[in-house]
């Protein structure tokens, strides 16, 4: 009798729930998107609300991690290696990690963001976006590609959508850098440009879990 993955023997797989999580994900950076748009137009009391929810969707995301987590069975093959299957899980963790660590530091002070930069944020927030959709057509497919049915047509389209996520990464890399240089040097307080600079280092790394975490979706192909 051929192995039946776990896949379609368990009632609730963990791809199902690493699916939930993901979504997650989509929500929280949605919210984020509003929290720091918010906040740049001097909208301060709004945007601490937002962030409220931020941190509300992170620990929502935290619950299903845990029950993914307690739930991984011990004993029956998954059709990926384990240890690819909880990094992957890792990296979209660190994903709505940084999402809240994003929208913490942000309120730890009013910072007026100057005109000069303002259009350099949001573009540096738009593309870590972009980067975090490129994955949501990744992580999409996750359940259907470690199926030993799924097809090889599938499996280059979703290698291809992991370059357009590492593209959009590379990218944002640039528009980060462009920002912290033009940050650096402006003329006003240093605090002010410590609390600008931090933020956008933070917002990038959103943009560097997610391709961390195609990358895991990548291993998973390569099995």
């Amino acid at each position: 009798m051929p192995r039946i993955p776990i896949v379609g023997a368990l009632r609730t797989s963990p791809f199902d729930k690493l699916l939930e999580h993901a979504r997650k994900i989509k929500e929280c950076v949605a919210v984020l998107k509003d929290c720091i748009t918010t906040y740049c137009e001097g909208n301060y009391e709004e945007s601490e609300k937002l962030s409220e929810k931020v941190m509300a969707l992170e620990h929502e995301a935290d619950l299903i991690k845990g029950n993914i987590t307690a739930h991984l069975p011990k004993t029956i093959l998954l059709p990926v290696d384990t240890g690819v299957f909880l990094r992957l899980l890792s990296e979209q963790d660190s994903i709505l990690d940084f999402a809240e660590d994003t929208v913490v530091w942000l309120h730890f002070r009013k910072t007026k963001v100057p005109k000069e930069i303002k259009d350099d944020l949001l573009n540096h927030l738009y593309k870590v976006i972009e980067c975090i959709e490129s994955f949501e057509k990744v992580i999409i497919h996750v359940k259907e590609i470690v199926s030993f049915a799924s097809s090889e047509k599938l499996r280059d389209k979703i290698k291809e959508t992991i370059k357009e996520v590492h593209l959009k990464e590379w990218e944002d890399d640039q528009i980060g850098n462009a920002f912290a240089k033009k940050t650096f040097n402006l003329s006003i307080d240093p605090l002010s440009i410590y609390h600008l600079l931090k933020l956008g280092n933070l917002i990038g790394q959103i943009a560097k879990h997610a391709e961390h975490a195609a990358d895991r979706v990548r291993d998973m192909i390569a099995r």
